[in-house]
């Protein structure tokens, strides 16, 4: 009642004598009444009952977003006696569901990995363009990716069915060969008989065969042989492509480096060019890194390609084509494609020839530190291992459960903490569709991630409201440490420490170690990743990284940064 009494004479006070505009009363008035106000830090965890009063149809929130906006109004009911200063570590459940982003690879993407072609030429090459791309990328997260990739050719052979299915989806257009072809599982190529198959009848034979084998994939070529009979038994190929509309002949015979032939080019070449020789006898590949001592320039390259096709066919014809597939090492081993023609005594590149290469879509997933395709269950796993009545499952309760222990069958020797992202058959009650789901190693077992988490936010009292805490919780992933490592290049006294920890993918906090890291070189390090990879993050805004130490075991550490005045600074 004193305090009341105190706090009314004061007003009246102000009213009468004071000149201060009527702001400042009011703000004089909060901060007496804030200083009456209990100062405490407390624990609380939201109640069902806490969600319904915020008028949400279920108990949780659909993202953490909508928890630091609602959640401040709760805790001015909730706690009305807490005054400045006053900090609460509020839980609460978020419902988190595994979403796949979609991102189609543009023309200009392909140069942030160094391509001059707006394309990939291997599976390595998509995975270098990912971890470019998405450099913070968290573990279990997942990128449904489209993009142009080289595309590598199909050898198939006809089987007798194949001849079968000419025989149907031909015999209106073609009766006397379809029957034929059918008949005899062959083509006749005696061009005096009303059985006789062109070449170009021919292609419209094998696209039939391709697009019901395959489907029909623009710019994916297929080096198809087939049975034929001239007066005697033999055999061609041909290699066909569809062109969008049609299936067209291109290019030449198609010609795949073997090891014997990565072997032969070592011998043949050992006196002329050494080292290059002896890495791709060793290795099977070429490298084509032009700062390595084994670099294997084009025409190098052009002349191993010639000693191997003249090796292989001695007599070939002038004008005779070849698509000559090989590996390569540029960081990564992918392939590559060259299309040469003879022309007189040597294979030179063919001019004419056009790179084929395909769209696809893959799902990937970001586990253990790597970009990889997530483990799809196998298609007889569904009836024969889990008891479904089809190729799939129906209830997601079951299905998580079952493919928990199914992943301890199926790898036995995983660590503690150790991701799997994993797909599985699904149907929904209209379609049977591919869901996706993370698992991680605990405690022995394989453990499904939730789609709903129990989360915690820090909100504190601030100028008469509750405030969220904005601090962003991240862990160092394995590309983090070669920016890094980039970004303290020039700082001589990290020398031996940098290369640890860019070799190790860790920092090394072993006290007398030659690549010790200091807590002010941890600081150090930390300041340059968040000025790389956080150059406009605002003033007053919260890091906590997680990074993996060696202490002599593997384990982690967190650093807490806050930007102040412009610099990132511990708090």
């Amino acid at each position: 009642m004193k305090k009341s009494f105190n706090l009314l004479l004061m007003l009246l006070g102000l009213v009468v004598v004071s000149c201060n505009p009527l702001d400042d009363i009011h703000d004089e008035i909060d901060n007496e009444l804030d200083n009456q106000l209990a100062v405490a830090q407390a624990d609380y965890v939201l109640t069902e009952d806490d969600y319904d009063d915020l008028g949400l149809n279920f108990p949780n929130f659909s993202s953490e977003e909508d928890a630091r906006t609602l959640i401040p109004t709760l805790l001015s009911d909730l706690f009305p006696t807490y005054g400045a200063g006053s900090i609460l570590n509020v839980g609460f459940d978020l419902y988190n569901p595994l979403r796949i982003e979609s991102y189609t690879v543009a023309s200009s993407d392909y140069a942030l990995i160094d391509l001059s072609t707006d394309y990939f030429t291997g599976r390595g090459e998509v995975i270098d363009f990912l971890d470019e791309k998405y450099p913070q990328v968290q573990e279990g997260e997942y990128i449904e990716l489209t993009y142009n990739i080289l595309a590598e050719e199909i050898a198939y052979t006809l089987t007798a069915d194949d001849f079968d299915v000419i025989g149907d989806e031909l015999g209106d257009v073609y009766p006397e060969p379809a029957s034929s072809a059918a008949q005899y599982s062959n083509f006749d190529r005696r061009d005096d008989r009303d059985a006789y198959w062109s070449n170009d009848m021919i292609v419209e034979a094998l696209g039939a065969v391709i697009s019901e084998e395959f489907g029909d994939v623009a710019g994916q070529k297929y080096n198809v042989s087939y049975a034929i009979y001239d007066g005697s038994s033999g055999t061609e190929s041909m290699t066909v492509q569809f062109d969008g509309n049609a299936y067209v002949a291109v290019g030449g015979m198609a010609y795949d480096f073997s090891d014997a032939d990565y072997d032969a080019v070592g011998a043949e070449f050992a006196d002329t060019y050494p080292g290059p020789a002896a890495n791709v006898a060793r290795f099977g590949s070429f490298d084509v890194r032009s700062t390595s001592d084994n670099y294997w320039s084009e025409g190098m390259l052009l002349e191993a390609i010639n000693f191997t096709l003249k090796t292989a066919y001695p007599d070939a014809a002038d004008g005779s084509k070849f698509v000559v597939s090989y590996a390569i090492y540029n960081g990564s081993v992918s392939s590559a494609i060259t299309n040469v023609i003879l022309s007189g005594d040597d294979y030179v590149i063919d001019a004419d020839a056009s790179v084929s290469t395909i769209e696809e879509t893959t799902v990937f997933a970001y586990t253990n530190g790597d970009w990889d395709e997530p483990y799809m269950l196998p298609e007889n796993s569904y009836t024969e291992e889990f008891g479904q009545r089809f190729g799939n499952f129906g209830d997601e309760e079951e299905a998580l459960a079952k493919i928990g222990i199914f992943l301890g069958r199926e790898f036995p020797y995983a660590v503690e903490g150790e991701y799997k992202a994993v797909g599985y058959k699904f149907y929904n009650g209209e379609a049977t569709v591919t869901e996706y789901v993370n698992y991680v190693f605990q405690n022995g077992a394989w453990m499904a991630i939730p789609s709903v988490t129990s989360e915690t936010l820090q909100f504190g009292y601030e100028n008469g409201m509750w405030v969220p805490d904005n601090t962003i919780k991240y862990t160092l992933a394995g590309p983090d440490y070669g920016i890094i490592a980039e970004a303290l290049s020039g700082n001589a006294d990290l020398s031996t420490q940098i290369a640890s920890m860019e070799r190790y993918t860790n920092f090394d906090r072993r006290p007398g170690a030659s690549a010790y890291w200091s807590d002010d070189s941890i600081l150090l390090a930390m300041q340059a990743f968040l000025n790389e990879t956080a150059p406009n993050a605002a003033e007053g805004q919260k890091y906590v990284i997680t990074f993996d130490i060696y202490n002599g075991s593997n384990t982690t550490e967190d650093i807490r940064l806050i930007k102040e005045g412009g610099e990132w600074v511990r708090f």
